[in-house]
């Protein structure tokens, strides 16, 4: 028995992690949900998606003994299961309430292997939410009683007396839970009791204990107290019920009479495990024997018409042949059906764990590397035949790249959903009217960047809430809605992801911005540069504008981590301010951080690769086809337009004698088309994407490295920062001249 019970405890421990890990999706389910049912409280399906994940999270910490969690997560469950059956309306309160609830269920499953972690604050709190819920589900409707020691036992002598019931005589099961106004409305409970067993025998009475907070919070005017008391009496319904009359308001009130053996099937078919096979489950609740399931199978053959030629249906058959009540069969129907729905989906999903998915993708990496070093060496062979194999055996790695990277995708409507209840409940704090709007969420993103995004995300968000929106009087002076609007919008543009935070408030103070630059010297005083760079300013170490410090922001911290930790995933941050009328910030990522599709390209001994999603075409442009502008750029002329382009063989000081023919690869940029002047087009290739070290980590426009098939390192080049050096204002910053001047 010893060894049992370890094997268990060691199983159940083993599983944990993975119980966490489920639970935590199915919290975050119930706080989106909660967010959707604000703007539509009657939608059911919504509804009851909610009570299936709150009901999910009591089950599994069943199966784990995590008592706190399925006690507390109960009484979550008893108010939804109200709102389900129309007893009580999902209110902006109730929504609210729920929200916290939510909170401390993440709370203790986060917690379920830390005993120390649940403070006596903790339980306190945990308390007044159990307290805030009853009040709530006192008003009546049905209550399902927590599984706890004493219903258990009630649960026993409900049984026990249904079994020696005497005619005529009703075992009655009485659950009564009273209002916290019970007594100051004058009513005593316990004058009900003596009641109820004047109306017959009373076989057991188990109180609850579960609303009684700590001593301290103690209000010996409020009612904590429930019971369940089962009652053998000739009274009927009506009558067990008007002995409540006076406390309708107040109570709590769920009586049952005893199930009919047609019930008890039902109930017992609803609850076994899942069985595919119809007289399986009947005979396993003991609706019909197995030599009368074997008689039944063996004669449908016989009950085929012959003119049809189809057998009968088995249910059919058992309700005719083997006196099973149709409800009975219909339930056992149900449950099949159920069954090969639950199981299809199922067999859609397998949890893998990151660590072992990136491990693939390192792997991949490597293969990726071994195919290009294989691939130049089959075409230095001149085989034909090697090489047409090598071109076949790229092009399943390619295919298994594509698949592989497939698998950490996902959308980032995930993570955006998650700040509808940021967005919520800061514009509450603020006294301030929100409308949140989110688009484009259907864009796929790589898991490891999704995670990493979400905080410099919800320090953006918060921002725009304290800084950017206005209070509603202040926006309805400014001639706007007293409702601001704030969008978070996501969209794929060139093998990039763009992610847009944009509001309409107040905008950036320009003036405020420069005057707080000139005091803290980031700016030379009087000099007043472009309205981007004043812009920027914003990200600067310690610097704030805002005239007091509160609980979100004002010390200026925060912006200048979340510049630092977007250009850490080889991103690009930008603001667009419109005085008076709003914020936009630009947000621009690579959709992953493993393998892209590049471009190869030389400059003396020196390699290349642009990101295959950004190059338009190919130009050549001999020397006497690029010339130098009024602001000492290069451009080119292309299609009638003038091309700004940028030669990386002056930018990055390499020893190379400009040939006489060049090349010119035109890329977008969000700022528009630019060129790239290159000496040798070595063609397009998978490119597994190394980090650069700590000293070339401030090295503009490289964002990482590459290996390629002969052992040599490329470098990657950044479009989007190599954009922002060419079409630079050279006027107003020398340096970039002599960056792309020859």
């Amino acid at each position: 028995m010893n060894q049992t019970s370890d094997a268990d405890r060691d199983f159940l421990a083993a599983a944990m992690p993975a119980f966490i890990s489920e639970a935590g999706e199915q919290t975050e389910a119930i706080e989106t949900l909660l967010l959707e049912l604000e703007d539509q409280p009657d939608n059911r399906e919504l509804l009851d998606n909610l009570f299936r994940c709150a009901h999910t999270v009591k089950g599994s910490a069943g199966i784990f003994g995590l008592t706190k969690v399925v006690e507390f997560t109960h009484h979550v469950e008893t108010l939804l299961d109200q709102c389900r059956d129309g007893v009580l309306s999902l209110t902006p309160e109730i929504s609210t309430l729920l929200l916290q609830c939510n909170d401390q269920i993440k709370f203790l499953v986060d917690t379920a292997s830390d005993d120390a972690a649940d403070t006596a604050e903790q339980k306190e709190l945990r308390a007044d939410l159990v307290i805030q819920l009853q009040a709530y589900t006192s008003g009546g409707g049905q209550v399902t009683l927590p599984q706890t020691a004493h219903a258990s036992q009630a649960a026993a002598a409900q049984t026990a007396a249904d079994a020696d019931v005497a005619p005529g005589i009703t075992a009655w099961h009485i659950s009564a839970r009273f209002g916290p106004e019970t007594f100051r409305n004058g009513m005593d409970p316990l004058s009900i009791a003596k009641y109820l067993k004047g109306l017959g025998e009373v076989q057991s009475v188990q109180c609850g204990t579960e609303s009684v907070p700590a001593l301290v919070n103690l209000n010996p005017e409020t009612c904590y107290l429930s019971f369940d008391m089962h009652l053998l009496s000739k009274a009927t319904r009506e009558e067990v019920e008007g002995a409540f009359s006076f406390v309708a308001e107040d109570c709590e009130l769920d009586v049952q009479a005893p199930e009919s053996p047609e019930q008890k099937l039902v109930r017992a078919i609803e609850d076994m495990p899942s069985t595919p096979r119809l007289g399986d489950m009947l005979v396993s609740v003991g609706a019909v024997s197995q030599g009368k399931l074997t008689e039944v199978l063996s004669n449908q053959e016989l009950s085929t018409p012959a003119a049809s030629g189809q057998k009968a249906k088995i249910g059919n058959l058992l309700a005719d042949k083997a006196g099973v009540a149709p409800a009975v069969v219909e339930a056992a129907l149900n449950k099949q059906q159920k069954t090969k729905e639950s199981s299809g989906e199922e067999n859609r999903f397998i949890r893998v764990q990151a660590d072992r998915l990136d491990a693939v993708i390192n792997l991949l990496g490597e293969l990726v590397i071994a195919g290009a070093g294989a691939n130049l060496l089959a075409r230095e062979t001149r085989n034909v035949a090697l090489i047409e194999a090598n071109l076949h055996m790229n092009g399943l790695i390619e295919e298994i790249r594509n698949g592989t990277l497939g698998l950490r995708m996902v959308p980032v409507g995930e993570t955006f959903s998650r700040f509808r209840r940021v967005v919520r409940d800061t514009a509450a704090s603020l006294g301030k009217e929100v409308n949140f709007e989110i688009v484009g969420g259907e864009a796929e993103l790589d898991k490891s960047m999704v995670e990493k995004i979400a905080d410099p995300l919800m320090h953006l968000v918060r921002n725009s809430l304290d800084h950017g929106l206005e209070p509603p009087q202040e926006r309805m002076g400014a001639g706007k809605t007293p409702a601001g609007k704030l969008t978070l919008s996501a969209k794929h543009e060139t093998g990039a992801i763009l992610i847009r935070i944009e509001d309409d408030g107040r905008g950036i103070n320009r003036e405020r911005v420069l005057q707080r630059a000139w005091n803290k010297g980031l700016i030379e005083q009087g000099v007043v540069p472009s309205d981007d760079v004043i812009n920027m300013m914003i990200f600067e170490p310690g610097f704030s504008t805002a005239e007091q410090v509160t609980n979100l922001s004002g010390r200026g911290v925060g912006m200048d981590v979340v510049k630092r930790n977007i250009e850490a995933l080889r991103g690009n941050i930008q603001l667009h301010s419109r005085p008076g009328k709003g914020l936009t910030v630009d947000i621009r990522l690579p959709l992953t951080l493993a393998i892209i599709d590049g471009f190869l390209v030389g400059v003396g001994k020196s390699k290349f690769v642009l990101p295959l999603g950004s190059v338009v075409e190919v130009i050549e442009a001999g020397g006497q086809h690029v010339r130098v502008d009024a602001s000492g750029r290069h451009v080119v002329e292309l299609r009638g337009n003038v091309l700004p382009v940028v030669r990386l063989r002056t930018l990055y000081s390499i020893e190379s004698s400009l040939p006489d023919r060049t090349s010119v690869v035109v890329v977008n940029a969000p700022k528009g088309k630019y060129g790239i002047e290159v000496e040798v087009l070595m063609g397009q290739q998978q490119t597994v994407i190394k980090p650069l070290g700590r000293l070339f980590k401030t090295l503009r426009g490289i964002s990482g490295s590459s290996i390629l098939g002969s052992g040599e390192v490329a470098l990657i080049l950044d479009v989007l920062s190599l954009g922002d050096l060419v079409t630079a204002d050279v006027h107003a910053a020398p340096a970039s001249r002599s960056e792309v001047a020859p």
